[in-house]
């Protein structure tokens, strides 16, 4: 089961020099409202249009790969709502939350796509922001095998308690919980909550400037050491360098799979976590769940968007990953 919020994504390749006219710094990312998402939206040429969002990344990925996944987060019955959901259960994920038929528009994320194939966005929540606690179903959290949150979530007060319900009931039920650290702003504003909560996490999925932030240090062994003493298991990417595996036990480090050409490194981690969650559910070692998502990353990368233009299960069979 993922939770997230429900936004979709509206991406265009822009210039530097676009980037500099609109005060928009390369990697950033930022709230914004319903007006100014509208006069920005009117500024983009040859958009692509999906579901996105992190947690629904990570799940249609997950189903890409031949896993069962459904998703909870909010939308608005309206065009965008209907987008969205059809772009979901056209990839296999069953949408298990009814859009809203009043309040705030579905959210939408513009995603700014520079030629040295970084990421920087601008979001509107809209009606994600109101996913409620009582969309969070008993029955559908303790039939899931693995739980996982996205870190965003804790930004609006509704969306934190309907996390914090799902949570709570993971545990009842023994259900694995995992947390993605989403964004280094994220964990910067949440930190006192998110250290809290990665000692009860089952699985934390972040980069190397969201560990760092959750210590609160610029010293990466530092935050190593420190997640190694607290969080059962961490999994941590780093790009082109591949990913760390830390619990208890070891710091194990898994290379990177090659690229030939990365075009847009828009759901690369949200990737890598769908498959190693994959790998997990079907027994693999914890270097062969780190493997499959770094080889589901390097997929993504190479196309323009969230979603990889390919067979994922065909690959990595024919990778010797999957069988």
């Amino acid at each position: 089961m993922f939770i997230g919020n429900a936004i979709v994504d509206i991406l265009s390749n822009v210039s530097f020099d676009f980037m500099s006219e609109n005060d928009i710094e390369t990697g950033s990312w930022r709230p914004i409202g319903i007006e100014e998402v509208n006069q920005l939206q009117e500024t983009l040429i040859d958009t692509v249009i999906s579901s996105g969002g992190s947690a629904a990344n990570s799940a249609v990925g997950f189903a890409f790969l031949g896993g069962k996944a459904s998703y909870i987060g909010r939308v608005k019955d309206d065009d965008l709502g209907r987008v969205y959901v059809r772009d979901m259960e056209k990839a296999q994920v069953n949408f298990a939350s009814k859009p809203s038929q009043e309040g705030l528009e579905t959210g939408r994320c513009l995603v700014y796509v520079t030629p040295d194939a970084q990421r920087s966005m601008r979001t509107y929540l809209g009606a994600a922001s109101q996913l409620s606690p009582e969309e969070i179903e008993e029955d559908t959290i303790a039939e899931s095998k693995i739980l996982y949150l996205e870190g965003y979530l804790w930004d609006e007060d509704l969306a934190k308690k309907s996390c914090q319900k799902a949570f709570e009931l993971a545990q009842k039920y023994q259900v694995k919980t995992a947390l993605s650290l989403s964004d280094p702003f994220c964990v910067e504003k949440w930190r006192e909550e998110f250290r809290q909560l990665v000692k009860k996490s089952d699985i934390i999925f972040g980069n190397e400037e969201e560990l760092k932030s959750l210590y609160n240090t610029e010293i990466l062994s530092d935050a190593i050491s420190a997640a190694r003493s607290e969080i059962n298991l961490s999994v941590i990417t780093r790009g082109a360098l591949g990913s760390i595996i830390i619990n208890e036990n070891e710091i194990e480090e898994v290379p990177s799979f090659p690229c030939e050409k990365v075009i847009d490194t828009t759901g690369a981690g949200d990737l890598f976590a769908a498959g190693f969650l994959f790998g997990m559910v079907n027994d693999k070692r914890f270097y062969e769940c780190a493997n499959l998502g770094s080889f589901v990353a390097s997929q993504v990368i190479s196309f323009f968007g969230p979603r990889p233009e390919v067979d994922l299960r065909k690959l990595a069979i024919k990778e010797g990953l999957l069988v």
